[in-house]
């Protein structure tokens, strides 16, 4: 039996047509081929799905930001690390915020179809909700693959460099924001730090004055020359203070005491980065968490997957909650969806901490949340999706 083989064009993908039936054609022509209507819910999803990211993108990076600022005046953050920082954390910000921006994007542009009675018109003429399933698998599909880099591959990358930058940061005063010949108020006024020159390797300091201030005493720190160091045990930044003296008061009382020193350690304010608890296991590779194999890497792998999971229920689940009357409008389907999407993240979150207590076994995990969500979403839209029968003419 011989075959023969032609090329077949669609757009930018090149097909192979096999035998005289063309029987591969046809399939991947009815899986591809966007019908014209289609292709206008699709842009009308797609600008939205843009146009909501962008908004929200800006939202949470303007929220990090603050967060940022708030570190960087209480000495955890580097001054010097601020955009670095906001680029690296873009990747789970949009980790984040697609699975939100898809769903919004299918109930707003159905929302607008039901107001302008234009879904009225495309099911009079037999436009059934099973053809809008094309159209939302070519938004929630590629954006669920883009997910799942995200989540598994770029994100925990990403993270882990921005550790490692801070790492690296905090031993380098020029990067830590210390500037020669100026006052740093660090924990909000708690620390005071001032050094006339920094070495070319920016962790030397000459002619240090710092104040310290804590409940009870006030510490005035003068050395004549100091550098960074860390503790390689415990992560512990440090100053190093040769050839000075600190003087010792209580305010308010007389009770003042000086002592010369030839070094002094004096322990820096806690970095960012060590602080955040879940920091070290949202930068552990996929594969590392797969090779552990224990209930916190199995709970970090199903959350890692759980985005690209829920923007294809969610943009099932859209189409029966954008289902308005005539003159409903779209804001109570908009609030409604949110307070879905709330409840659906929430779960999840809690499962992930059942997770890791031990409280829920990790072979049902988050999964049961998803099924329960996609069931819903089928039951929803076949019910939605009925057409009355029409009643035979006597």
């Amino acid at each position: 039996m011989s075959f023969r083989f032609r090329k077949w064009t669609i757009g930018p993908v090149t097909l192979l047509e096999c035998g005289q039936s063309g029987i591969l054609q046809d399939l991947l022509a009815k899986i591809l081929i966007l019908s014209i209507l289609q292709k206008y819910i699709f842009r009308e999803w797609f600008w939205t799905a843009l146009a909501v990211s962008i908004v929200l993108v800006i939202v949470l990076l303007g929220a990090y930001l603050s967060d940022i600022l708030k570190d960087i005046a209480g000495g955890r953050i580097p001054a010097g690390l601020l955009g670095i920082q906001l680029l690296l954390h873009m990747p789970e910000t949009l980790g984040n915020i697609l699975p939100l921006a898809g769903f919004v994007a299918v109930m707003w542009g159905l929302g607008r179809f039901y107001r302008d009675q234009e879904m009225a018109v495309m099911r009079s003429s037999g436009f059934n909700w099973k053809k809008l399933l094309k159209p939302l698998f070519s938004l929630v599909i590629p954006m669920a693959v883009a997910l799942l880099f995200l989540g598994l591959s770029l994100a925990p990358t990403t993270a882990r460099m921005a550790e490692e930058q801070l790492e690296a940061a905090f031993r380098s005063a020029a990067v830590w924001g210390l500037q020669a010949g100026k006052f740093h108020v660090l924990r909000q006024g708690e620390l005071i730090l001032y050094a006339e020159a920094i070495g070319e390797d920016g962790s030397t300091l000459k002619n240090i004055f710092i104040k310290q201030r804590n409940k009870e005493r006030e510490q005035v720190w003068v050395a004549q020359t100091g550098r960074y160091w860390m503790d390689a045990d415990t992560g512990d930044r440090y100053l190093v203070l040769e050839n000075g003296k600190v003087t010792d008061v209580a305010p308010g009382q007389l009770d003042l005491r000086v002592l010369s020193f030839a070094r002094n350690d004096l322990r820096l304010p806690e970095p960012e980065f060590r602080k955040r608890k879940s920091a070290k296991i949202n930068s552990v590779s996929s594969a590392e968490l797969f090779k552990n194999g224990n209930v916190e890497s199995i709970a970090e792998l199903q959350w890692r997957l759980s985005p690209a999971i829920t923007v294809i229920i969610l943009g099932l689940l859209a189409i029966p909650l954008s289902h308005s009357e005539p003159r409903e409008g779209r804001g109570v389907r908009i609030v409604l969806g949110i307070l879905v999407y709330i409840l659906y993240g929430n779960l999840l979150y809690l499962c992930r901490s059942w997770v890791i207590e031990g409280t829920l076994p990790p072979y049902i995990g988050m999964w049961w949340v998803h099924l329960v969500f996609l069931i819903i979403s089928f039951a929803w839209i076949r019910k939605q999706g009925r057409f009355p029968v029409k009643a035979n003419s006597t």
